[in-house]
């Protein structure tokens, strides 16, 4: 097993300047949020960048001290979040240009202690989904196949499978594997921490997993790519009002969001992802799979439209259950602006509340803090604000954010 920790950091971050970081991988993965399963479960992924063709992953060796290491540690942004003991994975620094010694690194942010750092990660280059996720006490991640390491970045990473394709499961400390030989898809479970895996089961002709759920499996696929819930045994359940998997916001083992009444739109003036196309929808509809409550909310007065992120790609279900963070278009459409917007599930507030200075570009990441008090996104400077959804507080630091590729919340090492 290759080590993979918290030695890994290789200098602090540099000054931060008032832009947002570019990604080559971003931009193509956000054309077309479905293409993970268009490539084949037993191949290998590669990035061509000019005429080269480069490996999909960072080096295995053990980390390196950067070139470029700053002498001044007053690089280091202040405090974020005081009190919160959270830290901010965000991936890939700088463009994503891979060679066979090394890749992009990542920057973890402590929001308790308000260190900013460069760290190298092993994770791989392509259009999975999800290409990072947490379960339990592990983040598991697509790197040599699927691997999993605590999430506190200590000690070795362990290799779950040799297959790139995973899912969450609806049991903690578990994924789902998935391998596809000859057209032929099956899933089984794994325990990240060790163990015998699980039984493995086929998937319905021409179906993909995409989250393991408390009422079954969530599964695209089928007719006109659409989700549906699926039981062994029985057959696949299409979501109400025919979602396409292109409609997804996000998912729990409890929760599926997605859109409906969508359309296509066009964000012919955008700064940092000129004429890219991207989906919009009137409703979002949150279905809760065990009591099969579906709760729908129109878009906020003076938005075009909710902007799906893709399942996988973004974690807007908060801890709990009880919260959604949503984008919406902001007006006129060809902006390509977004304002990000609170879901509450329970209580009598349920209408989309906006989040304070939250406009940002097209597809910027958000998660929640691991006890779900604190929100983190991308304030209206291009740096990383949080937002507290129980004392309405707003706090932001001068980490760059948040377009990336992968954003997660971990408890702060």
């Amino acid at each position: 097993m290759k080590a993979l920790g918290l030695d890994s950091v290789i200098a602090p971050a540099p000054t931060v300047p008032d832009v947002e970081p570019e990604s080559l991988i971003i931009k193509e993965a956000r054309r077309r949020q479905r293409r993970r399963y268009l490539v084949t479960a037993l191949g290998v992924v590669v990035l061509l960048v000019g005429v080269s063709v480069i490996v999909t992953r960072l080096s295995g060796a053990r980390p390196a001290k950067s070139k470029t290491q700053p002498s001044d540690s007053t690089a280091r942004p202040p405090l974020a979040v005081n009190g919160t003991d959270s830290s901010l994975l965000m991936w890939p620094v700088g463009p994503a240009v891979f060679t066979q010694d090394a890749g992009p690194p990542a920057y973890l942010d402590n929001l308790q202690t308000g260190s900013l750092d460069q760290i190298k990660f092993d994770i791989s280059a392509g259009d999975y989904q999800p290409l990072v996720t947490t379960t339990g006490q592990w983040l598991v991640y697509v790197g040599d196949g699927v691997e999993a390491v605590r999430d506190d970045l200590r000690g070795p990473a362990r290799i779950l499978g040799s297959t790139p394709f995973f899912a969450p499961s609806a049991t903690p400390d578990s994924v789902w594997l998935e391998s596809n030989l000859s057209g032929i898809v099956r899933v089984h479970e794994v325990k990240v921490s060790g163990g015998p895996p699980g039984p493995a089961f086929t998937l319905p002709d021409g179906s993909r997993l995409v989250e393991g759920t408390d009422a079954g499996f969530l599964l695209t696929g089928g007719t006109l790519d659409g989700i549906e819930l699926w039981k062994p045994g029985g057959s696949p359940r299409t979501l109400p009002y025919s979602p396409s998997f292109n409609d997804g916001f996000a998912a729990s083992p409890i929760l599926i969001a997605y859109g409906s009444d969508c359309f296509n739109g066009v964000a012919s003036s955008s700064s940092n992802e000129p004429n890219a196309g991207y989906e919009m929808c009137r409703v979002m509809r949150v279905l809760d799979v065990v009591t099969r409550t579906l709760s729908s909310f129109s878009t906020p007065p003076g938005t075009a439209g909710w902007v799906p992120n893709g399942f996988g790609l973004v974690d807007a279900i908060a801890p709990g259950n009880a919260m959604i963070a949503g984008e919406a278009a902001t007006l006129p459409t060809g902006s390509g602006r977004v304002r990000l917007y609170l879901l509450r599930l329970n209580g009598r507030e349920r209408g989309p509340t906006a989040v304070p200075s939250s406009t940002s570009s097209l597809y910027a990441r958000t998660a929640w803090s691991p006890d779900g008090s604190w929100l983190l996104y991308q304030g209206t400077t291009g740096h990383l604000s949080e937002f507290n959804a129980t004392t309405g507080a707003v706090r932001s630091s001068r980490t760059p954010c948040c377009q990336y590729t992968v954003m997660v919340a971990l408890p702060s090492p």
